[in-house]
């Protein structure tokens, strides 16, 4: 039997490399099309993370982080060493609500740093409270589940998504993460 899985995205749902699993399927999920990578996770290190974190656009107050222009990058990690377990991160503030506007290209930078445990980056119109094993119907399935990061080697993967006028939320969809408060809120107007 293989031990040795990888996430992928065929035929725009997950499944697992080497095993007849559809994990879309398991978990009902209705995923849409956003431009979803697969197992496209690229790799950095420390340093290469740090100054990718300094690309995002946004500019934070409070709470949340303000987006402007046709064109915005979000950087988001999961999880930088300081913050609680689990949680996303963008310029250092945890699980931020993110204010995005209408019509924008939004080109999105995902890092796990966490070294105990892969995590998603994937987009919903489906507000929490989330179960356990969410069944979130993604209308952007972002990044798959990323690898558990080596050491000194961190995982990331890059997506792009279209933002319409509307309330959506970032939610990882490893089991038991958004119950236990992996989300945050996406306000696109």
């Amino acid at each position: 039997m293989e031990m040795n899985h990888k996430m992928i995205v065929h035929n725009s749902h997950y499944v697992v490399k080497g095993t007849v699993i559809a994990l879309a399927a398991v978990l009902g999920m209705g995923v849409a099309s956003a431009n979803p990578v697969g197992n496209s996770y690229k790799v950095a290190t420390m340093p290469q993370v740090k100054s990718m974190l300094k690309q995002d656009s946004g500019k934070v107050s409070g709470n949340t982080v303000i987006y402007t222009g046709k064109k915005v990058h979000v950087v988001v990690a999961a999880v930088l060493p300081g913050f609680p377990f689990p949680s996303y991160e963008i310029h250092d503030v945890k699980n931020p609500t993110l204010k995005i506007p209408a019509g924008a290209t939004v080109d999105v930078t995902f890092i796990n740093t966490n070294k105990g445990f892969g995590h998603s980056f994937d987009i919903t119109q489906k507000a929490p409270p989330y179960a356990v094993m969410p069944v979130i119907n993604p209308i952007v399935a972002g990044t798959g589940f990323s690898p558990v990061p080596e050491e000194g080697k961190f995982g990331y993967a890059d997506f792009t998504w279209q933002a319409k006028a509307g309330t959506y939320y970032y939610v990882c969809q490893i089991p038991g993460h958004a119950a236990t408060g992996m989300f945050g809120k996406i306000e696109v107007e």
